[in-house]
């Protein structure tokens, strides 16, 4: 499925505002594409795991609930050879040509892959696991067809985010996506139901990931910031919130202006970046047994010298 709209969700505003943006917005596009408009910040992030993490560039990528942006800012870090699946029928999508990319695409269920295991070595996912019935379960379909890498960019699960829906700062549900795509796609599993933003943390991905892949070692890399893709169209969506009254107080673009300026203090400050509306996950599969367990005949076993030393 594909990552509609943007991840810090929207209030509902009137019907008839919604109405009126629902025409301008949606159209039936014929493309796979996502509201997300700058994805800047998130190219930096994903150059950034590469570097750190020793993730090759040449290796096969899988693109989970891809969009043809997401195939261009992987484009732009450098990868040569991706594969975009999609909850949608592709029958009468049209890849774009990139020169010097491998761009294939093919019809999947992000909660229910068709995949042999260990297919790809890169399984990424860009705010797509939040659209699903079951994220985790999605996550854990990234790890079985993944040989050694899994990326999402999600929803951050922080003490201000948590203050900021309370305080109807931020809506709980994703109506935006919804009204983008003219109230028949974008929500849960693309249908017309808004989904709710699923938020992730570090602790969350190390436990499914635990859980799932017990026997062996992995890393977890993650990076936590703070970055607005909300432009003055999706502002107009967020009347009958905390933030339509300040739009309609400092006008949009001066509420745009002042978010930018403390999305670029804030990232620069570590406790209030880690704060921040963004989730960045890696996790790097090893080979490696827990010290536990031990390697018999080809078979696992406890290893019952473990913890007599």
């Amino acid at each position: 499925m594909l990552g509609w709209g943007s991840p810090h969700g929207g209030d509902p505003g009137s019907g008839y505002a919604m109405e009126e943006r629902a025409v301008q917005l949606a159209g039936d596009k014929k493309e796979l594409g996502s509201a997300t408009t700058n994805r800047t910040r998130f190219q930096r992030a994903l150059r950034d795991c590469v570097r750190e993490e020793g993730i090759n560039l040449q290796c096969n990528v899988l693109i989970v609930g891809g969009s043809y942006e997401d195939a261009d800012i992987l484009r732009k870090v450098g990868f040569r050879h991706m594969t975009l699946t999609n909850l949608q029928n592709l029958a009468g999508f049209e890849l774009p040509h990139m020169e010097g990319v491998k761009l294939a695409a093919l019809n999947a269920d992000a909660e229910d892959m068709p995949i042999p295991d260990e297919s790809y070595d890169l399984v990424l996912a860009h705010e797509m696991l939040h659209h699903c019935s079951s994220p985790h379960k999605a996550l854990l379909e990234m790890l079985r067809v993944s040989r050694r890498h899994v990326i999402i960019l999600e929803p951050n699960d922080s003490l201000l985010m948590r203050a900021f829906v309370k305080l109807r700062f931020s809506f709980p549900y994703e109506l935006p996506a919804v009204v983008f795509h003219n109230f028949r796609a974008g929500g849960v599993r693309n249908t017309c139901v808004p989904n709710y933003i699923y938020r992730w943390s570090a602790r969350d991905m190390y436990q499914t990931t635990a859980s799932y892949i017990p026997a062996t070692e992995f890393g977890l890399y993650v990076r936590r910031y703070w970055d607005f893709n909300v432009d003055k169209d999706e502002l107009a969506l967020r009347s009958q919130t905390r933030i339509g009254s300040f739009t309609k107080i400092l006008g949009p673009g001066l509420f745009l202006a002042c978010l930018h300026g403390f999305q670029a203090i804030a990232n620069f400050l570590p406790w209030l970046g880690g704060q921040g509306n963004k989730f960045f996950g890696c996790v790097t599969k090893s080979d490696n047994l827990k010290p536990w367990l031990a390697r018999d005949s080809g078979r696992l076993a406890f290893n019952r010298h473990y913890g007599k030393h």
